[in-house]
């Protein structure tokens, strides 16, 4: 038996930084969601591991095969499998692609395994393997506070939404932008205004100036974009950037807009709850 599953990118359509805790990391108050912007992930009972990656290669920790440890050191056995994953998630965007593949995996090994684990035992070990796999998990439109790792699923966003999303093509890293928070700066406090209204306007990033301080790229490629598409806002600590319009060809006008800039760039529906 073999399952191919689409592993869903996120969006921060609100990323407040609530706190500093004495060890350094961040309490956060956010609206994420996934949208249609996917890898796919394709996973198979073997007698041996093989792991395959099809598209740009993965910079950094695996999270697939760190919740693959995770979960083999929780059920104290091995889990032979053949895994195919598909990128098209760019890396290093602020997308949550290494944590939707991570999330994915899960639930499929809980699946192809008949491992019959419930959803807090996943959630458990899915927190293990990074603070924000928790949301991938169910999806949808929800609201994630503490590190990241404490969901709360919201009434989702009209599905009537299509959501421009671009990519510059600069690589941020996550660490370096929560180092450069020292938490005297005051929240925008957007995520409870977003909950009550849930309409296409409200979105921010508390990140977002911090990142375009320390990557002066990601500063020009901001300024460039907004020039055309003023609405644009970060997700997590970028690079990607997404507008969210009320009708497809509002969308379609605005990526039109950005096509010349030359970065990569998506219209994406909002994608519910599992």
């Amino acid at each position: 038996m073999a399952l191919i599953l689409p592993a869903y990118a996120k969006l921060n359509l609100t990323l407040d930084v609530v706190g500093r805790r004495p060890n350094g990391y961040h309490d956060i108050d956010s609206v994420m969601q996934t949208v249609s912007l996917h890898d796919l992930l394709g996973i198979e009972r073997t007698d041996c591991r093989v792991f395959e990656v099809v598209g740009p290669p993965i910079e950094g920790e695996n999270l697939v095969l760190k919740a693959a440890r995770e979960l083999e050191g929780r059920l104290s056995r091995a889990l032979p499998f053949t895994i195919r994953l598909f990128k098209r998630i760019p890396m290093g965007a602020g997308l949550g692609g290494g944590s939707a593949d991570a999330a994915t995996f899960l639930k499929a090994a809980n699946q192809l395994y008949d491992l019959g684990l419930k959803s807090a035992q996943l959630v458990e070990i899915s927190t293990e393997v990074g603070q924000d796999v928790p949301f991938f998990l169910l999806g949808g439109t929800a609201r994630a506070t503490g590190l990241g790792s404490i969901v709360s699923p919201l009434p989702p966003v009209p599905g009537s939404w299509r959501i421009l999303v671009v990519c510059p093509p600069v690589q941020v890293a996550t660490r370096s932008v929560y180092e450069a928070v020292d938490g005297n700066f005051p929240s925008a406090r957007r995520t409870p205004a977003l909950i009550q209204e849930m309409a296409s306007q409200g979105f921010g990033n508390d990140l977002e100036m911090v990142t375009r301080k320390l990557f002066p790229a990601m500063e020009e490629a901001v300024s460039r974009l907004r020039t055309v598409v003023p609405s644009l806002t970060m997700t997590g600590t970028g690079a990607a950037l997404f507008a969210v319009f009320p009708t497809r060809r509002e969308a379609e006008a605005a990526l039109a807009a950005v096509r010349p800039i030359g970065y990569p760039a998506w219209i994406c529906r909002p994608i519910p709850a599992a």
